[in-house]
């Protein structure tokens, strides 16, 4: 009788150490959806601020295109000696 009942009881803590293994296999299943689910939203966000970042930079270059081209006429404007003839400025427009 005693052997049936040690054989009950491991057979009780078997048990007990397969349902703490279902609940963490299950925990781990749960865990690694919310990470796939984490990740696809930092991918769409990284995504987002790589696009506003070439837009930035395009934005970033044409200022600075035009900002060299507005240099280039003041200097020309500083240029050109008093009362002579009108420069033009870089479009084909005279200066006034």
């Amino acid at each position: 009788m005693a052997r049936l009942e040690a054989a009950l009881v491991r057979l009780e803590a078997a048990a007990a150490l397969k349902t703490d293994a279902g609940g963490t296999v299950s925990a781990l299943k749960d865990d690694n959806a919310r990470l796939e689910s984490d990740r696809a939203t930092l991918a769409n966000k990284l995504d987002a601020a790589e696009a506003r970042a070439d837009r930035l930079h395009q934005a970033n270059q044409e200022v600075a295109a035009r900002l060299v081209k507005v240099m280039e006429r003041v200097r020309r404007m500083s240029a050109a000696p008093p009362g002579g003839a009108p420069h033009t400025l870089g479009d084909g427009e005279e200066q006034r």
